[in-house]
């Protein structure tokens, strides 16, 4: 039995897809936005949750975006990205229940090129997150209600990047990330470590 609700994780997804809408709508006026300067990244890789003694181990996390140049080394644009972060058991009194964690995101993030340095690309910015522990048991549910989490919260999305200073088409480099979700019991953060394909 899974004891959460979707109507959060719906909400969310409304709230991406209107976040997504709002960075592709251009204006008729604004036509001398071309399609040329856009470009495009995948990131796949590990990712860990911090927040209490119940925190899982970490799997999968996936994310990806475009973004627009704004300046000489500034561009912008929105990332979106899934984290599949594991599962923990709980156990209290003769009853054990399983936790299953994971976040869905979306963010606006203000991405910098920096002249010189191992860092190439520091990415941050605001989002919203679907923070997600559904409670996996087969009875005596309500003991465990007090873990389970199902909320919108937004975020603080940050990202640093490692890649060759010179794309021609493709760029393959490693990139690692922070979340920062109040969650309502307790702080989510979530760490990544990522390949990442610029294109």
């Amino acid at each position: 039995m899974t004891l959460s609700s979707n109507a959060p994780m719906s909400t969310a997804c409304r709230w991406i897809l209107l976040l997504l809408v709002s960075c592709f709508a251009v204006p008729a006026h604004a036509g001398a936005m071309r399609l040329e300067p856009w470009r495009g990244h995948l990131s796949i890789g590990y990712a860990h949750l911090f927040s209490d003694e119940f925190s899982p181990g970490g799997s999968i996390s996936i994310a990806g975006g475009v973004d627009y140049p704004v300046g000489a080394r500034l561009r912008l644009g929105p990332v979106i990205g899934i984290a599949l972060l594991g599962t923990h058991e709980v156990t209290r009194g003769s009853i054990t229940a399983g936790l299953e964690y994971s976040l869905l995101e979306s963010a606006l993030q203000l991405h910098w090129a920096p002249r010189t340095g191992p860092v190439t690309r520091v990415s941050l910015g605001p989002g919203l997150a679907a923070a997600r522990s559904s409670l996996q048991i087969g009875g005596g549910g309500v003991g465990f209600l007090d873990l389970a989490v199902d909320e919108v919260r937004p975020e603080l999305a940050l990202d640093v990047s490692a890649l060759p200073r010179r794309q021609e088409i493709v760029a393959v480099g490693v990139e690692a990330g922070l979340r920062v979700v109040p969650v309502e019991r307790v702080t989510w953060s979530l760490a990544t470590l990522r390949l990442t394909i610029h294109y």
